[in-house]
């Protein structure tokens, strides 16, 4: 048998120690408290009725339902009980872009930051959805399956950094696709999609794939981050105060490509927002879009524990309602 609280355990040889000295000193106070009211020679008159078995009786009974309530409180364990667990919420992969334009400063950091930050945000929030972590820059790769725990997206999530994906470039398509084949086949309704990108699609046809999502029972959501007014990338490679250059030798300049994210969304019928100062853009997908999404409620069998607390607690209150009844008076002889 273990305990929940087993911390609670050590309250009884407190207990025990403290009753035994409580005992003791108020036996002698007693005896103190009767010398100074009556005179020795009536002191067998006056103790003659009292019961001194049923007293200590009733003192060692009161202690042990005590002990009894401290073993309630510190919840006895039994064996493991198979229990079925419901829950109605959606699969959901976030994708996320590591591509080099997500160094551009033009968000509360930088993009690649504020998305992590967002997605921790989100993540971070009670919620019966199931997520997934998709990262894509030229090409996309499966980053955490689609779990119930958060905690574990999440490390995964603040691991990822930009230049990751050794292929340049941005294949909003690829990472469509790669998390439409992480979904479950069987499952038709509930899965949805988290595209938080920039949105400078290099290649690939994000719209068509988007549309084959719908088909297929996924809904796309897309997140913009950055401005559209745009910024330099800076070259990590070079340090903060060099840039990305193009083929000319021209500084590159990085812009939020709404018009594209609007098309994939309304491809994928979903919405788009912007990522926002505090990610409120994915926190109003968790709340609003991914509530528009039909879930079916799915059971999952789960073993736990039994709890065995009852037992001593019933003990403790039999005991605690027994002891008043109990006389600590001789029975008058007739």
């Amino acid at each position: 048998m273990s305990f929940h609280s087993p911390y609670f355990l050590l309250l009884i040889p407190v207990v025990i120690a403290g009753a035994i000295a409580l005992y003791y000193y108020s036996n002698k106070k007693r005896q103190q408290q009767l010398s100074r009211v009556a005179a020795p020679r009536l002191h067998e008159t006056l103790i003659n009725s009292v019961n001194y078995r049923a007293r200590k009786f009733k003192y060692i009974l009161f202690v042990v339902g005590i002990i009894f309530l401290i073993l309630a409180l510190a919840r006895p364990l039994g064996g493991q009980k198979e229990v079925q667990i419901e829950r109605s919420g959606a699969d959901v992969i976030i994708a996320l872009d590591v591509s080099r334009s997500m160094n551009a400063e033009d968000a509360t950091t930088n993009r690649i930051s504020a998305a992590k930050n967002a997605i921790k945000k989100m993540l971070e929030t009670p919620s019966n959805h199931r997520f997934g972590l998709v990262s894509f820059a030229g090409e996309a790769f499966l980053i955490a399956p689609i779990t119930l725990d958060h905690g574990s997206i999440l490390r995964s999530a603040e691991a990822l950094k930009t230049g990751s994906i050794s292929k340049p470039g941005t294949d909003i398509a690829a990472a469509i696709k790669k998390s439409i084949e992480t979904f479950d086949p069987k499952k038709k309704t509930g899965k949805a999609i988290i595209l938080v990108t920039d949105g400078e699609q290099l290649q690939g046809d994000a719209i068509i794939a988007a549309r084959q999502a719908a088909v297929a029972g996924v809904k796309i959501f897309t997140v913009g981050v950055g401005t559209t007014t745009g910024s330099k990338i800076p070259d990590l490679l070079k340090g903060r105060s060099q840039f990305t250059k193009n083929e000319f030798g021209t500084d590159v300049i990085t812009r939020l490509n709404e018009y594209v994210l609007k098309q994939i969304a309304a491809a994928g019928q979903g919405y788009y927002i912007r990522l926002g100062e505090n990610g409120e853009g994915l926190m109003d997908v968790l709340n609003r879009g991914l509530s528009m999404i039909p879930t079916d409620v799915q059971t999952r069998k789960s073993k736990e524990r039994i709890e065995l607390f009852q037992i001593p607690l019933a003990i403790a209150l039999c005991i605690l309602f027994l002891e008043p009844l109990i006389s600590e008076r001789k029975k008058k002889s007739l």
